[in-house]
C-alpha cells in the first residue's frame, strides 16, 4: 500500500520562467507599439494587431506551460469590483459613438486583467523581481535605441519624428526607471536608470519628472522603514543639502529647469492652464454629466470631447467614460491594492519588489493627473499598474490579514483533502 504524502497538499507551484515570461511580456508591448507606429503611422491597423498580440500572447504561455491557468480567486468584494467594472464597460459600449471600437477595447482590457490575475497567481516575489530585472533591461534598450534614432537637438524626444508622443516615451520610462531598482548589482543599475533619467529630461514631460521622483523617495522611505533605521537623519540632510543648492545656486537652477521644462513659454507655460488642459477637463467633466451613471462609451471620450485631442487626466476620462458606478469598481480596487502593497512592503521577505511596486503605484497615479487614461493595457507602464491592483486572494506577492481570513480552499485541495483523508483511514 502507497503511504500518502501529506505535502502533496500543499499547493506549491514548481519553478518555471514565469518572471522571465513577465518582464519579455512587458517589454514586449512597448516592443509591438513602437514598431506598430513605424510601420503604419498612430492609427495604423497594423500597429493595433500588433499591440493586440503583444498583449494576449502569455494566454498560449499559461495554457501549454507548467503554470496555474485558471487564477486564484479574488476576495468577495474585489470579485464585486472587477464584475462592476466589467459590466458597466460593456453596458456602456452601446452607447459609444464608436461602438465596436469600444467593444474591442473592453475585451482587451479584461484580457488583460485576466492576464495580470494569471502572472499574480504564478509568481513569488522572487520571480516578480526577475521580472523586473528583465523588463527594466529589456525596456531601457528599446528606448536608448529610440532616443538614438527620434532626438534632435532644440525639440522635445519624440517630435523630431513625431512617432511616439514625448509623454508616452516618459511613461513608459518611468516604470523602467523604478523597476531597475530591484537590480542588485550597483554598476548595472546606475547603467539602466542614468540613460532612462536623461531620456525622461529629454521629453520635457513634467508630471513624469514629478512621478519618478515621487516613487524613489517613496521606494527609499519604504526600504529603510523595513531595515529599521531612522528617516530624521537622511531627511534631514536631504533637506539641508536642496536647501544649500537653491540658495547657492538658485538663478542657474531655475534657468536650467526653465529651459528643459518650458516653464514661461505661452504654451506650455505657468500661466497657459497646465498647457491648456483645464479647458479639456471641463469638456470631459461635461461629458460625465450627460450620462453619470454608466458614462458615455469605454475609451470612445476622445471622439466626443471637442474641446482638445483627449481629456488628459485619466480619472476625469473614467468617470466620463464608465460613469460613476464602474469608476467606483476601479476606485476599490487602487485602494485595496494600496493597502495590500504598504503592508507587503513592511515584511522584510516582501520589501524589496513590494517597495518598488507600491512606489511604482504612487508615480502612476499622480502620472494619471495629466495622462488620458487610468485603466489601459497599451503600455507596459499601465500593465504594471494593473498587475499591481489584481491581486488574488493570498497571492504570494502581498497578502494581508484580511486576505488570509478569507481564504477558501480550491476544488483540487478539497479533492486531495477527501483523498488524504480516507488513505490514512485505511
Amino acid at each position: 500500500m502507497t503511504v500518502w504524502d501529506d505535502t502533496l497538499t500543499d499547493e506549491t507551484p514548481p519553478r518555471t520562467w514565469v518572471g522571465v515570461m513577465l518582464g519579455v511580456w512587458l517589454s514586449g508591448v512597448f516592443a509591438a507599439s513602437l514598431a506598430g507606429k513605424l510601420e503604419s503611422g498612430r492609427e495604423g491597423i497594423v500597429s493595433m494587431l500588433l499591440l493586440g498580440a503583444a498583449v494576449v500572447w502569455p494566454l498560449a504561455y499559461f495554457a501549454l506551460g507548467r503554470c496555474r491557468f485558471v487564477p486564484r480567486a479574488m476576495p468577495v468584494a474585489a470579485t464585486a469590483a472587477v464584475l462592476l467594472f466589467g459590466v458597466v464597460s460593456a453596458l456602456s459600449s452601446f452607447l459609444s459613438p464608436v461602438a465596436l471600437l469600444s467593444t474591442g477595447y473592453v475585451v482587451l482590457t479584461l484580457t488583460g486583467i485576466w492576464l495580470a490575475l494569471q502572472f499574480n497567481s504564478n509568481l513569488d516575489p522572487e520571480q516578480y523581481e526577475q521580472g523586473l530585472k528583465v523588463f527594466a533591461v529589456l525596456t531601457a534598450g528599446f528606448l536608448i535605441g529610440f532616443a538614438w534614432y527620434d532626438y534632435v537637438p532644440g525639440t522635445r524626444l519624440g517630435t523630431g519624428k513625431d512617432i511616439l508622443n514625448p509623454n508616452t516615451i516618459a511613461l513608459v520610462s518611468v516604470s523602467v526607471l523604478l523597476a531597475a531598482i530591484a537590480i542588485k548589482a550597483l554598476v548595472l543599475r546606475l547603467a539602466v536608470m542614468a540613460p532612462i533619467a536623461g531620456i525622461i529630461v529629454l521629453t520635457s514631460s513634467r508630471t513624469a519628472a514629478i512621478a519618478v521622483l515621487s516613487g524613489l523617495v517613496v521606494v527609499a522611505y519604504l526600504r529603510l522603514q523595513a531595515r529599521g533605521r531612522s528617516l530624521l537623519l537622511p531627511g534631514a540632510v536631504l533637506l539641508l543639502v536642496i536647501v544649500g543648492a537653491m540658495v547657492t545656486f538658485g538663478d542657474k537652477i531655475y534657468l536650467s529647469v526653465d529651459q528643459f521644462y518650458a516653464l514661461s513659454t505661452a504654451d506650455r507655460g505657468i500661466g497657459s492652464g497646465a498647457s491648456g488642459r483645464l479647458t479639456a477637463w471641463k469638456g470631459t467633466w461635461d461629458l460625465f454629466v450627460r450620462n453619470p451613471a454608466i458614462g458615455i462609451g469605454f475609451r470612445a471620450h476622445e471622439h466626443l470631447l471637442k474641446a482638445d485631442t483627449s481629456a488628459h487626466n485619466g480619472y476625469l476620462a473614467t468617470l466620463a467614460e464608465i460613469g460613476l458606478l464602474g469608476f467606483l469598481g476601479v476606485a476599490y480596487l487602487i485602494w485595496r491594492a494600496m493597502k495590500l502593497w504598504w503592508n507587503a512592503a513592511h515584511e522584510p521577505n516582501q520589501s524589496g519588489h513590494a517597495s518598488i511596486l507600491f512606489g511604482l503605484c504612487v508615480g502612476y497615479l499622480l502620472l494619471a493627473m495629466f495622462e488620458r487614461y487610468l485603466i489601459n493595457v497599451g503600455n507596459p507602464t499601465s500593465l504594471l499598474f494593473l498587475l499591481c491592483i489584481m491581486q488574488p486572494r493570498n497571492s504570494d506577492i502581498a497578502v494581508s490579514p484580511e486576505d488570509e481570513d478569507e481564504e477558501w480552499p480550491s476544488v483540487e485541495e478539497e479533492a486531495v483533502g477527501e483523498f488524504a483523508e480516507g488513505t490514512s483511514r485505511l
